[in-house]
């Protein structure tokens, strides 16, 4: 058994073979467990990953935000006026107006779910409009795109694997580059579900603290390993996403590599939102995330009944809460 590459344990690691179900491929690829800190991790990187990665694999979808930020006349005024003291209140957390309109405004239930970072965490992350903000594995942009509408205008993106850079004219600016490439540091930095794919946790945990200001934050989200959707379905565990996820962290690797490269873990925020508890239930039917059956992709013909669904909904609620749910953000400060 390999030793683990966050804290190099060797004994008692637990071997596991997992199958590639999102496009329903079926290929399988060894695993293990760290006994110590418990990152789940594949044993071996595959050399070509890009036949893993197609065309029609979700970040490469189209990026436009379906939100206008900048609807004329009166109406229109009064959004941008409540949505933006709403967001100032998430981002800060010492608006008292923006406190109000988020218990008293239904703008704030209409807050994406790709912005929940946003209105979850409990810091002040010193951030406004015009902050420098970087969203490294970004893919087409969409999530940075949806800042813009809600007015963010200093927005860039870093993506590898996308096929040019690109510029939307809208403050948003995306990166063909890998991360060693990007030299400028930014007033936060952010990585949605991005970090699971890198090989080399350590050296990019290093590399994202050189493009962090100091006395700033970088948000890491991912799934983690240390939760009750591991424990249940193992190898049918949605997020263990093989061979795409490469490491499967826990609270206690996070924080390991968080303290290596110089950072503070200062806040861990669960939000998980149910769908990876239905994706996991139809991995151990043995039906791929894109099948033709799959909630996913048909729900009208799902095997899950509305209120099955909603009961996903709600013990996620539950798991998020108790810090047990398979999706979580780290909030990481840099002193």
């Amino acid at each position: 058994m390999p030793a683990c590459r966050i804290c190099g344990n060797e004994a008692g690691n637990k071997s596991y073979v997992a199958r590639e179900m999102q496009f329903g491929l079926r290929d399988e690829f060894e695993y293990f467990e760290c006994a110590s800190c418990g990152c789940v991790q594949i044993r071996e990187i595959p050399e070509d990953l890009a036949k893993y990665y197609p065309q029609d694999y979700y970040s490469y979808q189209s990026a436009q935000s379906p939100i206008e930020y900048n609807k004329p006349g009166l109406k229109g005024f009064k959004e941008r006026f409540i949505r933006d003291r709403i967001t100032n209140y998430y981002l800060n957390r010492n608006s008292r107006l923006g406190a109000w309109l988020e218990k008293k405004s239904s703008l704030a239930a209409n807050y994406v779910f790709q912005l929940n970072w946003m209105r979850l965490q409990r810091l002040n992350l010193k951030l406004d409009f015009a902050s420098s903000i970087l969203d490294v594995g970004c893919g087409s942009g969409y999530l940075l795109n949806e800042m813009a509408a809600y007015g963010f205008t200093d927005l860039t993106g870093v993506d590898p694997f996308i096929e040019r850079d690109i510029a939307y004219g809208n403050g948003v600016r995306i990166l063909k580059r890998n991360l060693e490439e990007i030299e400028q540091q930014f007033d936060f930095v952010m990585l949605h579900h991005s970090f699971e794919h890198m090989p080399d946790p350590r050296a990019t945990l290093k590399k994202l603290y050189a493009l962090t200001k100091f006395k700033r934050y970088l948000l890491i989200r991912i799934p983690v390993a240390d939760s009750y959707a591991w424990r249940k379905y193992g190898v049918n565990w949605y997020a263990l996403d093989a061979p795409r996820h490469l490491h499967l962290h826990t609270r206690q690797s996070m924080s390991r590599l968080a303290e290596q490269a110089g950072f503070q873990v200062a806040d861990v925020v669960f939000d998980s939102n149910g769908h990876t508890l239905i994706a996991s239930e139809q991995y151990l039917r043995g039906i791929p995330f894109m099948a033709s059956e799959s909630f996913f992709g048909n729900p009208a013909q799902t095997l899950f009944s509305p209120e099955e669904v909603e009961s996903f909904r709600k013990l996620d609620e539950e798991l998020n809460s108790k810090g047990e749910a398979d999706c979580a953000g780290f909030y990481l400060y840099k002193n």
